[in-house]
């Protein structure tokens, strides 16, 4: 582990899209170099595997970020990938163990059912809608990015993605069926990412989490003394790594 680190329950991130141009690997390492959690929960879309299917684009930050999270699973740190859509790939391998890196579909820890939450997303089962959205969000950040670069701090990936949500509303209630699926588990709090779009939330008897992404909002969650904590990469380079 690095030096000064910091000492957690348990660490999740969701939607790095590793092998998408506007995923941001650099990043999330260096936030992943400040803790030493004992467990470390990879919640979907770590590699973006649709994208990597129509072309290669691999960056050695990318490979950086792996040799971390290897890293880890040697150091103590008990890893679990949970696969989402974009990285469903891995889940025809079922459900494994490597070492102290295991793969689940999804998984209960304590009282807390973490899943990426594809399975109970209507939209989903349109694949090919699903592959031509990812394409067209990856061109997006592209060109957010040329767009910053000249001064302009419109996000057209942003706009797309709030159109295409408000669209799929009466497809499913995202949110309520991840509680749902929650309840009939037994537990009292859900983890999930899939959305992009991170919060922390009680709903009645329940908490709702979600991860987030590192494209766009670059978040993740921290549980440690039977509390969730959301954090965003960018509060921490003005060192105010505050809960959002």
């Amino acid at each position: 582990m690095e030096k000064n680190t910091i000492k957690i329950e348990a660490l999740f991130i969701s939607d790095v899209h590793l092998g998408s141009k506007g995923s941001n690997p650099k990043e999330l390492l260096t936030v992943l170099k400040k803790y030493e959690p004992q467990y470390l929960f990879l919640v979907g879309d770590i590699i973006d595997g649709w994208l990597l299917k129509r072309r290669i684009y691999w960056t050695q930050s990318n490979t950086n970020l792996i040799r971390k999270i290897l890293s880890y699973s040697k150091s103590g740190t008990k890893v679990i990938y949970i696969p989402g859509n974009h990285d469903e790939f891995l889940r025809e391998y079922g459900e494994i163990t490597f070492g102290n890196i295991e793969f689940h579909d999804e998984y209960v820890y304590k009282d807390i059912f973490i899943t990426h939450g594809d399975l109970y997303d209507g939209v989903v089962k349109l694949k090919w809608l699903g592959i031509i959205g990812s394409v067209g969000y990856d061109m997006a950040i592209v060109f957010d990015r040329f767009l910053k670069k000249l001064g302009y701090k419109m996000s057209l990936s942003k706009y797309l993605k709030d159109k295409v949500k408000g669209a799929v509303k009466f497809i499913t209630s995202f949110e309520d069926q991840i509680m749902y699926q929650g309840k009939k588990r037994n537990c009292k709090n859900v983890v999930c990412g899939h959305i992009h779009f991170p919060v922390i939330k009680e709903v009645d008897d329940m908490t709702y989490i979600n991860c987030g992404d590192w494209i766009e909002n670059n978040t993740y969650v921290i549980y440690n003394n039977n509390k969730f904590t959301l954090h965003e990469y960018k509060k921490e380079i003005n060192n105010s790594d505050s809960d959002i």
